[in-house]
């Protein structure tokens, strides 16, 4: 409402005066359509608010809200047969992990899309023996900026009904360049490690880290597992 005073005049017996007349005039506070990129202008007692569309945030509706699109849900994705896709922060990716190739007496067969079995050991072949039993590939879509510390990964041994486990377990990273310095390696309990996120990242990116466990028992080693662990990094927040 929009208040105007404006003086009129009067002429009476004792000459001329002016008489105050008050206009009272309803001007729409969405009368200058403040709400942005489609919302809609509610009124209210001397002022407005703005409903938003979809994607749509903010007091004027002026800022877009980002939200990721699973397109291997969706099956909104290009990935070959044969290959895995995995949702990504704004994207997809098309993975297919493929075993080490033989090294020494070493030799490893696929048994599942994710994860590769060494094969038997000659009985002399000690290095084999010490080349990791199973190795499992794991890809994980992280968010920019994401708070730390956050663990990423578990990894805990299973052990088969009617048989012995072991009695102790080892945890390491084992490979990861320079990236081995954003993470720990630590214990959650007696047959679970955590590796543990300490340094935020920022996307886009992607690198690989190697997590171990190795078993023993009576103070004797008895087999190494390996996991891959890929992070893909969004360039966005979600």
């Amino acid at each position: 409402t929009v208040t105007s005073l404006i003086s009129a005049p009067q002429r009476t017996n004792t000459g001329l005066h002016y008489k105050a007349v008050v206009f009272h005039t309803d001007v729409s506070v969405c009368a200058s359509n403040p709400c942005q990129n489609g919302g809609t202008c509610v009124e209210a007692l001397n002022q407005y608010k703005c409903t938003c569309p979809h994607n749509w945030s903010g007091s004027q509706c002026q800022y877009q809200t980002q939200t990721d699109v699973d397109e291997c849900l969706t099956q909104q994705h290009n990935c070959s047969r044969g290959t895995t896709c995995i949702n990504t922060g704004g994207g997809f990716q098309c993975v297919n992990p493929e075993c080490p190739r033989s090294h020494g007496n070493a030799s490893y067969v696929k048994t599942s899309p994710f994860q590769c079995e060494r094969n038997p050991c000659p009985m002399e072949s000690r290095s084999c023996q010490f080349a990791a039993k199973t190795i499992s590939y794991h890809y994980l879509s992280l968010p920019s900026n994401l708070r730390t510390p956050a663990t990423l990964f578990r990894m805990a041994t299973a052990t088969a009904p009617g048989r012995p486990g072991p009695d102790s377990l080892r945890f390491g990273i084992a490979g990861g360049g320079d990236a081995r310095s954003m993470f720990v390696m630590q214990r959650s309990d007696r047959q679970t490690g955590e590796l543990i996120l300490v340094q935020p990242l920022r996307g886009p990116q992607e690198f690989s880290v190697e997590v171990e466990m190795s078993e023993y028992a009576d103070r004797t080693f008895q087999a190494k597992h390996l996991a891959r662990v890929h992070l893909l990094i969004s360039p966005y927040e979600f």
